[in-house]
């Protein structure tokens, strides 16, 4: 969808019709929930974290500056309602003295949605823990979405050298984990 397909769904949506709102969440619905499960670890955290994303973009709509990218926009969301959920976790589990270790122990299942990028594997959610949340998103933009340094800056509000320390960080770490892990 091109960005004047786009701005139209959103003039659409802002004068009441709810189906041009709904084109626009279908189109970034599983990406959304991608990027959130990338950061919360969890499938029913993530489709909360993206359904919470839709409902403040769409009461927020006209803040939404037009002559910017609408997806970095929602993803920028995301990553912030991703992230507020993702404290209030650590925050509940200290205050109930568990650890982040119970969690890895009994892990939820996953449930696999049609379209989500994330693949199942039960390496790849524990080493995403490891990383830093600015990290975690940087490298999940960088493949869910191919996103570029500037427009992951864009997403987490930082400059474009440092997404690329982000990205670069994060790389790092996930290779020396996946030499331990081997």
């Amino acid at each position: 969808m091109r960005q004047l397909q786009e701005n139209a769904l959103i003039e659409k949506a802002l004068q009441g019709d709810l189906e041009a709102f709904e084109m626009l969440v279908k189109k970034y619905q599983s990406s959304l929930v991608a990027l959130a499960w990338n950061i919360l670890g969890d499938p029913d955290d993530a489709h909360d974290a993206a359904q919470e994303t839709f409902l403040q973009a769409y009461t927020n709509l006209e803040r939404f500056d037009r002559e910017k990218n609408f997806k970095t926009w929602i993803f920028s969301i995301a990553a912030k309602r991703s992230i507020d959920r993702l404290r209030k976790q650590k925050s509940f589990l200290k205050y109930f003295n568990k650890t982040i270790k119970e969690k890895e122990q009994n892990p939820n299942p996953r449930v696999t949605q049609k379209n989500e990028k994330i693949e199942d594997s039960e390496i790849f959610s524990p080493l995403l823990e490891k990383l830093k949340n600015k990290e975690r998103i940087a490298i999940s933009l960088k493949i869910n979405e191919n996103y570029s340094a500037k427009e992951i800056g864009a997403v987490l509000d930082c400059s474009e050298s440092t997404a690329r320390v982000h990205l670069f960080n994060a790389r790092k770490k996930l290779k020396k984990e996946l030499e331990v892990n081997k």
